[in-house]
């Protein structure tokens, strides 16, 4: 087992700006007995050790490098998630036996929380479900501060909830959503809860349509994101597919077929797979596409309305207002999707499109 004392102390030391000499000061020993334990040539006894690692606000373990152990942790939690992946019931078992050798470690709590919960949920076993809620209770004590935070204190938070309205204590779950929706981060979740609970006011209504909306343009800013990581990487087929699912369920998504703001997302979709078959060599198919594109902005712009970047979804009074960093028309949409591209020859193609 490699430890590595030596190398951690002065790489903390440097983290914290510290001279060997204001460390020596600060832990009341000689500057030379710092050298050495920086230089491997000597080890600071127990109770320094201690001193040592309070200092650096860190434990002893850490400020040893147990290298080792935290690999051993590491290859259990992803075998049980390995396992999980796998719906492999032998990684309950896994996540017993990682439990009993590390009872508190966080990432090994987690992985047996979440395969609990996994297993608990579709088998609808109470003392499964009560298990994981446990576990996730002691996880919520010593989350880390630097904790992934698709896995820290709101996302278990979120997960105990859920589990509590799966053993029918539902106003319990609703109850701890409400009381933690930061940024409103569980909106969706306390809407579904409602619903399930059997709830059919006007507010429930709203508030689901309320998510639904933002939900869906969520999708889509990944959708467009994703667009551009393809483009950025060289994946032609990724933007041609990609391109071809933002028009389809835009198409399927919007209300009417009156000027909406789908219309620019269409707009830049089509411009995105124009710029694909163009890049690979298909300009009969860039340019139709390309039109296309110029024909949808055309309908856009032509419509009077004051609402045309309004979303209609469905019956009902509260309608979503929306602003595009990508431009108030369809034609400097097109145009800013051909500048993101930046390619000289497809932009020419473009100018003499619209001409």
């Amino acid at each position: 087992m490699e430890l590595k004392l030596a190398e951690n102390i002065k790489r903390m030391r440097k983290e914290r700006s510290l001279t060997q000499e204001a460390l020596a000061n600060a832990l009341g020993v000689t500057v030379g007995a710092v050298y050495k334990w920086e230089a491997n040539l000597s080890s600071p006894e127990i109770g320094m050790l201690v001193r040592i690692a309070d200092l650096f606000d860190t434990s002893v373990d850490t400020l040893l490098g147990y290298e080792m152990a935290d690999k051993r942790k590491g290859a259990i939690t992803e075998y049980i998630y390995g396992l999980l992946a796998k719906k492999d019931r032998a990684s309950m078992e896994e996540a017993e036996k990682a439990l009993i050798r590390y009872p508190n470690d966080y990432s090994v709590i987690m992985a047996a929380a979440n395969t609990f919960s996994a297993f608990g949920t579709e088998d609808r076993d109470k003392d499964m479900i009560k298990r994981s809620i446990a576990l996730y209770e002691k996880a919520l004590c010593i989350v880390p501060f630097d904790c992934d935070p698709r896995y820290g204190r709101l996302s278990i938070i979120g997960n105990i909830a859920l589990l509590y309205f799966l053993i029918d204590d539902k106003d319990k779950a609703l109850s701890m959503m409400t009381e933690n929706n930061e940024a409103g981060v569980f909106n969706s979740r306390i809407c579904l809860l409602y619903a399930m609970k059997g709830d059919t006011g006007e507010g429930c209504y709203n508030n689901l349509i309320s998510s639904f909306s933002t939900l869906n343009f969520e999708l889509l800013n990944v959708a467009m994101g994703l667009l551009i990581y393809y483009k950025n990487t060289g994946n032609l087929e990724g933007v041609k597919t990609l391109s071809r699912w933002c028009i389809e369920f835009s198409d399927n998504t919007r209300k009417s077929k009156a000027p909406c703001y789908y219309d620019k997302i269409i707009c830049a979709c089509l411009t995105a797979e124009s710029y694909a078959y163009f890049k690979g060599g298909d300009k009969e198919k860039a340019s139709k596409l390309l039109s296309k594109a110029l024909k949808q902005a055309k309908f856009f712009d032509s419509s009077e309305e004051q609402t045309k970047d309004i979303i209609k979804l469905f019956d009902t009074e509260h309608d979503a207002g929306l602003f595009s960093i990508m431009g108030s028309t369809g034609i400097e949409t097109i145009e800013s999707t051909i500048e993101l591209v930046g390619d000289k020859k497809f932009t020419a193609l473009w100018n003499s499109i619209r001409k």
